[in-house]
């Protein structure tokens, strides 16, 4: 492709903007928030009835205790979910890049949305089917689950990103606040199982399932509602059959500029391949998001999970509940806080590309902070932040600055190429964010290793 038709991906400026009608009741954005949350709130339900999967794969000859004489496959099955949910992700996510043009957005939502129900259907069932007899059977039915649930997750959120690139800016922000949403929930849901830690596993797995399945349900009728409302139908199905006029300039010799919601203008389509000239317009936005995932990953939850209490005397809160506050909670409320408040303060702006990836660099410095906090057991390093203050900020700033420059890293980029074009560059963004996650779980679970 050359210089010309690079240049062509550029929004252009337009005399007259075909205005798009309102956002009634702010209904469209609402259900925005509704997609982001479907999009992480069921993998984040299926991690967190970890106790209730222990369960299953217990030593059914013994009492069950949760925590001595772990079988074989209670032993491997974290080790096992991480890696049939990591590599599909990042496979399917590439895929879904490079096939955006090839398969309508509106099949891939769908399709990849009943298949997150079919399974979660599928493992609501398992839940009252006792399987004490073929723990190995449903260890590897969980396994395939997992991989098919974490494929269609990985082309449903990438395609989320790729439509709402195609809406206003403040679109993105409220898909980012609903994935939050769905963490600080499942957080809550964590602490709430540990207050009920005396109730049948396999109740509270049932709701954390039912809660799973009824939330992807939901967003898919959330999605399916964009084409009966005028505003997102405006977006979605006009994104192609824009006017092409010239700027026109004022007065002062200045081209007028299209508003915020204005539909941009589109030259006609060139015969070359869009794919490298979209990512040569967005590849630091891209950088900036993959770099903030890839340190929060590598500090959360691998290394952040292994912190302790520094109380001397055993307690509830040291026990049972610190993790699942200073952890899980917090870094989750920090990282809905964050995704909120970019939709209000925009620091770096959107012209300052090069200062959001050093801010965004500057981040690797919470990696050697978390490290050195209380993480047990440890054996080749020391301990330097002896105290429970230090993790607890640590790990909400952490949260706070994920949310909040991953969240204008992913408004920014497809604001950065003209409309006809902000589905590929939301796709790319996915692309980028996800393999941030890959690199950076990998990372903390080596890192766990040297401590």
């Amino acid at each position: 492709m050359d210089s010309e038709e690079q240049e062509s991906l550029l929004p252009r400026p337009r005399t007259r903007s075909q205005q798009p009608p309102i956002d009634r009741c702010n209904a469209v954005f609402i259900v925005f928030y509704f997609i982001g949350i479907g999009s992480l709130l069921p993998w984040n339900f299926f991690i967190t009835a970890n106790k209730y999967f222990q369960f299953k794969l217990r030593n059914t000859s013994l009492p069950w205790d949760d925590g001595y004489f772990k079988t074989d496959l209670q032993l491997n099955f974290e080790s096992s979910i991480t890696i049939a949910s990591t590599v599909p992700n990042v496979v399917f996510n590439f895929i879904t890049a490079f096939m955006a043009s090839r398969i309508p957005l509106k099949g891939r939502m769908i399709f990849s949305n009943v298949v997150v129900i079919v399974v979660f259907i599928i493992t609501l069932l398992l839940v009252k089917i006792d399987s004490d007899n073929w723990q190995a059977i449903f260890y590897s039915i969980t396994l395939l689950s997992v991989v098919i649930l974490s494929a269609a997750s990985s082309v449903y959120m990438a395609s989320m990103f790729g439509l709402a690139g195609m809406f206003p800016i403040q679109y993105m922000q409220a898909i980012m606040s609903g994935q939050a949403i769905g963490g600080v929930f499942a957080a809550l849901a964590n602490i709430l199982s540990i207050a009920l830690s005396g109730s049948n596993e396999r109740d509270s797995a049932f709701v954390f399932f039912t809660i799973a399945t009824v939330t992807s349900l939901a967003a898919l009728i959330g999605y399916l509602s964009l084409y009966t409302n005028d505003f997102s139908k405006f977006y979605i199905n006009y994104q192609d059959v824009l006017e092409i006029i010239e700027p026109e300039e004022n007065d002062n010799d200045e081209v007028s500029t299209p508003s915020e919601n204005s539909v941009q203008y589109t030259p006609p389509p060139s015969t070359g391949s869009p794919y490298l000239a979209v990512c040569k317009k967005i590849w630091l936005d891209s950088l900036g998001a993959g770099s903030v995932f890839f340190v929060s990953l590598t500090c959360f939850p691998a290394l952040a999970s292994a912190i302790v209490s520094t109380l001397d005397v055993s307690s509830v809160w040291k026990d049972q509940y610190f993790s699942a506050v200073v952890c899980f909670l917090l870094f989750n409320m920090g990282d809905w806080c964050g995704r909120a408040t970019a939709g209000a303060i925009k620091w770096p702006t959107e012209r300052h590309r090069n200062k959001i990836l050093i801010v965004c660099a500057i981040r690797v410095v919470f990696i050697p902070l978390i490290f050195f906090c209380n993480i047990q057991p440890r054996v080749y390093t020391e301990t330097f932040f002896d105290n429970d203050f230090c993790p607890l900020v640590f790990i909400l700033t952490l949260g706070l600055t994920n949310g909040y420059f991953s969240t204008l890293c992913m408004m920014y980029g497809p604001k950065r190429v003209e409309s006809r074009y902000a589905e590929y560059a939301g796709t790319f963004m996915s692309v980028s964010l996800t393999v941030g996650l890959a690199g950076g779980s990998l990372l903390g679970f080596l890192l766990l290793k040297l401590v």
